[in-house]
């Protein structure tokens, strides 16, 4: 009976070491059989008191023969706009509703120098109009086309969509690889939450390989703390901000007090 459990147990163990090895030997493979490699400088921007807006660098290699197209975008959401139109011809009013549905909260697209907006073919489906395809608008009475024009136009005035031609430059070549590199703006507008920077080696109008780095935009120090009073104490947040704007009204009556106002 022991005899027999210590061969069960060796060969238990030999089960192991060839599941480990084949795991770790698909591992290797799948990460040779990717083209495209992709790093970002910091992983994580924190958003603090005097936050403005940042950039991020972004660098990686591509095969020699390819180019790479980038993209930071996320998370998705419903959208809700009032379309405005002319009421008997006279006056601007909202006209009606209109939702988006699964729709990016940032569309950032980068393609190479000496490129420009090339590469972005129907097959590639990085872009406006491949974006636009996995959006829903309600009422579907409405424009598509004409609805979705004007939120990009809305969304760029923001800087969280944008199209940067020509903004990723290529380095040297090596082992038939050559290296590419991007300045991305972070804008201000770039709420706190989980974003996704993309990358895609394109041949031939064809996406061939595709690799993907999370980052991360958190709350730090006096940002953390009001949304951590605004969310988990929403009574003593609510204190806080009367007190605040009867203080402040206090210190700008003494300010002025005499001075008969402003001119």
């Amino acid at each position: 009976m022991c005899a027999e459990k210590i061969i069960m147990n060796r060969l238990m163990r030999i089960l192991g070491i060839f599941l480990l090895t084949s795991l770790t030997w698909t591992g290797l493979v799948s990460a040779a059989e990717n083209p495209i490699q992709l790093e970002l400088a910091s992983p994580t921007i924190k958003i603090s008191t005097f936050y403005n807006g940042t950039t991020l660098d972004v660098t990686g290699t591509v095969p020699a023969d390819m180019n790479v197209l980038l993209t930071l975008s996320g998370p998705k959401n419903n959208v809700e706009l009032k379309v405005k139109g002319k009421m008997a011809g006279l006056l601007w009013m909202n006209k009606m509703d209109v939702e988006l549905e699964n729709t990016p909260a940032v569309y950032l697209v980068y393609t190479p120098e000496k490129t420009g907006t090339n590469l972005l073919g129907a097959k590639v489906g990085i872009g406006y109009k491949a974006l636009i395809k996995g959006i829903t608008i309600k009422p579907e009475s409405e424009d598509k086309d004409f609805v979705f024009g004007e939120y990009i136009k809305l969304m760029e005035k923001s800087g969280v969509y944008g199209i940067n031609q020509g903004s990723i430059k290529y380095g040297i070549v090596k082992n038939n690889k050559k290296t590419f590199s991007v300045t991305m703006t972070i804008p201000p507008k770039m709420n706190a939450g989980a974003y996704q920077a993309e990358a895609f080696a394109v041949k031939d109008g064809n996406v061939v390989g595709h690799t993907s780095k999370d980052l991360t935009l958190e709350l730090s120090g006096l940002p953390k703390v009001i949304a951590s009073l605004a969310f988990g104490h929403p009574l003593l947040f609510g204190i806080m901000a009367v007190f605040i704007a009867v203080a402040t009204g206090l210190i700008i009556g003494v300010l002025f007090k005499g001075g008969g106002g402003s001119h």
